[in-house]
């Protein structure tokens, strides 16, 4: 190829070239077409072209051999490509120590090739743009694959943790449960003691209240003496005698009080004598009842047996009576006639002597039931009066002891006045 052809070739490749260097090419332009034709495809050449570690350590002097090193390292780059370019007899020395014709040759090649790659890029540039946008979406649909990836994976990690959580929260809620059992029976428990110490708080309360009130009434019994508290010796010995008749006349109470108990105890054991002997006939009435019940149920037994023979015979006399009349109405004479009426007069007399006897036991029965119940009705009395004696007797008990106790207190109450003086007791006196 001529040197203006090629001058054109590198042009448009954008490559600025001097005419002489494509008519007589040297080491030093080779080896700039070589590094700029790199980088065009994207090879930095520069790099490329730079002396590595191990060609360093193998040289004894590296300043020596840069440029060997230079063109040895382009050219191994290069003839890794010169076989698909179909540029087969490319070797050191084209680059050492070039030729003219076939360095043009070789650069025509070269920049063919590279004229080639960028028509077929334009040409395909739609194509390749597809391909990177399918590229992007590949690499998209791999970021959402690895969202969603890592989106289920922290789920599952979430529901792991949920499930633990729920573990440790059902665990909490037995053991909550188990606390609330455990706290509603003692709340039963505390319930109940709290009852316990309510009833008590009212017994103790009502304890205070009958002591408060028999504290009141002692206090005005206290006040009421000490306003009869006399403040002069002369009043004191008249208060005093005073004192002493009224102690007699409750001496004098007491014995007609004591008097009266001994007539009632003596009533009482009158009484107790009545409620045995009542006792003891009620126990003879019983007996004689039931001695008398099984005669007068065997007497009504015979009584029905009396009664169904006096039917029969009343049913005999009938049917002889009705054959006699039979007899009378067909004016029929016959020789049994006298037998048939001494029949009849001997049933008759039997019926009223059967008749007779039922009417006397039954008037001796009347009689047996009636002593029975007045029997009973003066046994019922008698009760009923000793019921009413002892309920007397138990009211005056209660009265007696009420008015002994009273007396007493009274009693006391006098004595320590007399033996005293003017020192009254103070139920709040400690």
């Amino acid at each position: 190829m001529e040197p203006e052809n090629l001058q054109s070739v590198l042009q448009e490749a954008g490559i600025q070239v001097d005419m002489k260097n494509l008519e007589n090419p040297t080491e030093d332009f080779m080896l700039y077409l070589i590094t700029e034709y790199l980088n065009k495809f994207n090879f930095d050449g520069n790099e490329i072209s730079k002396s590595t570690m191990d060609q360093l350590e193998c040289l004894s002097c590296p300043d020596s051999a840069s440029d060997a090193i230079k063109a040895i390292n382009l050219y191994s780059a290069l003839s890794s490509v010169c076989n698909e370019i179909f540029l087969k007899d490319l070797c050191l020395t084209d680059i050492t120590s070039p030729g003219p014709k076939k360095a043009r040759r070789q650069i025509k090649i070269l920049f063919n090739f590279f004229a080639y790659v960028r028509n077929k890029m334009t040409e395909n540039e739609m194509a390749f743009i597809e391909l990177d946008n399918q590229q992007k979406d590949i690499e998209d649909m791999i970021d959402k694959k690895h969202a969603i990836i890592a989106e289920t994976g922290a789920m599952i990690n979430d529901r792991e943790n949920k499930l633990e959580l729920k573990q440790q929260l059902q665990q909490e809620i037995d053991k909550i449960r188990l606390e609330m059992e455990e706290n509603s029976t003692r709340s039963i428990e505390l319930e109940k003691q709290v009852k316990d110490v309510m009833i008590q708080h009212q017994n103790v309360n009502q304890n205070y209240n009958d002591l408060k009130a028999k504290a009141i009434k002692l206090h005005k019994e206290t006040t009421d003496l000490q306003a009869k508290i006399v403040k002069s010796p002369e009043e004191y010995a008249a208060r005093s005698k005073e004192l002493k008749k009224v102690l007699e006349m409750k001496k004098e109470e007491r014995q007609v009080l004591n008097d009266s108990i001994t007539r009632k105890k003596l009533q009482i054991k009158n009484n107790e004598n009545a409620q045995e002997l009542v006792k003891t006939l009620n126990d003879k009435f019983s007996a004689n009842a039931s001695e008398t019940y099984k005669p007068l149920k065997e007497t009504c037994e015979k009584l029905e047996c009396v009664q169904k023979e006096l039917n029969l015979l009343k049913a005999d006399i009938d049917k002889w009576s009705n054959m006699e009349i039979n007899s009378s109405c067909n004016l029929s004479k016959d020789e049994d006639q006298k037998g048939h009426e001494q029949l009849l007069f001997v049933l008759d007399n039997q019926y009223k002597d059967k008749e007779r006897e039922l009417h006397s036991r039954k008037n001796c029965l009347e009689e047996k039931k009636a002593d029975l119940a007045k029997s009973q009705s003066m046994i019922n009395d008698v009760l009923t009066t000793i019921s009413a004696v002892q309920d007397d007797n138990a009211r005056i008990l209660l009265r007696y002891n009420e008015i002994f106790i009273v007396s007493t207190t009274m009693d006391k109450i006098l004595r320590e006045v007399i033996t005293n003086g003017l020192h009254i007791y103070d139920p709040y006196e400690v």
